[in-house]
């Protein structure tokens, strides 16, 4: 998702350590029949809102169908944009009463500020608070629009976010942080990699697709400094380098074990064992050493020895 600034607004509240203690999940995390609600500002055309239907369709065909999901879909105009949240808020108050309907007018992050900015947004809405929960994905007319490319693959993106919180299943902000990590190079590397790997899959993808872009995120390594490592550097300015490098390192940790390991296996593994248990079962080695392997060893390699574990 080149020229993107760093597309996730992850509004979640996500800690230390597996909830061993907490309530079963009911039917969180389980896979759904129900199908995605799609909502759509006045002024964004149906050409786009199937769009962005069809590659939710393939996203969920392939990784399994995961919700309640609701897509809210911004155009540029910022009255439409602004009508749009108060349909918006209108069903939050609907599925949960308790939600108050100035504070949702009034969040920081709402359609408008979509219309103004473009880009992309996954909101988990899972907490101590509310009785909902369930995920919001915000897509938009620009920074990436749907004449673009890059569309495709951020519709996957966002929704390999609601399938990697779909399987924390506690409502603790502090675990659910835990789990999923505070920065971005497992979660965003994670759904990076993943979306730009099921997208390089089909059919009319140009051959080599998936090599080019992630020879391009190698550009990043110019920006990450000397001794430093992926999983220090926050979501801000730079974080960026996490979306790229940590793009690479979830490639890296296949190419070691296989994708069943990273997408089914530690997952399964994570409420259970916390985020080092499971990445110590699935994976045979802990998360420090095979990002000290990846930094010192891997990243090191010319650029025709990385390339080879890219398929």
């Amino acid at each position: 998702m080149k020229n993107v600034v760093p597309i996730i607004m992850a509004m979640l509240a996500l800690g230390h350590g597996a909830d061993r203690g907490a309530a079963q999940p009911g039917n969180w995390g389980k896979t759904t029949t129900q199908k995605a609600e799609f909502h759509a500002a006045s002024d964004v055309p149906r050409s786009q809102v199937e769009l962005t239907r069809r590659w939710y369709e393939i996203a969920s065909g392939a990784w399994g169908n995961y919700g309640p999901l609701e897509f809210w879909i911004v155009g540029r105009n910022e009255t439409a944009a602004r009508e749009l949240d108060r349909k918006h808020c209108g069903i939050r108050k609907k599925k949960d009463p308790s939600i108050s309907l100035r504070h949702c007018l009034n969040r920081g992050h709402n359609f408008v500020s979509y219309a103004k900015g473009g880009n992309a947004g996954l909101n988990t809405r899972r907490n101590e608070n509310e009785k909902w929960s369930g995920f919001i994905i915000t897509m938009s007319a620009k920074y990436p629009g749907p004449d673009e490319e890059d569309y495709k693959p951020v519709v996957l993106h966002e929704y390999f976010h609601v399938y990697q919180h779909a399987h924390i299943h506690s409502r603790k902000d502090s675990v659910r942080e835990s789990l999923n990590q505070e920065n971005p190079w497992w979660g965003e590397g994670g759904a990076e990699y993943m979306a730009q790997l099921l997208y390089s899959k089909q059919k009319g993808v140009r051959p080599g697709y998936l090599k080019e872009t992630m020879k391009r995120k190698l550009r990043s390594l110019k920006d990450l400094h000397e001794g430093e490592n992926i999983r220090n550097i926050p979501y801000g300015r730079r974080a960026r380098i996490s979306y790229d490098l940590g793009a690479w390192f979830i490639a890296f940790i296949i190419s070691k074990s296989s994708e069943e390991s990273y997408r089914i296996k530690f997952f399964k593994e994570l409420n259970s064992n916390g985020f080092e248990g499971a990445f110590l079962k699935s994976f045979g080695q802990t998360s420090k050493d095979l990002l000290d392997e990846f930094h010192n060893d891997f990243l090191k390699l010319d650029l025709e020895e990385k390339m080879k574990i890219i398929p």
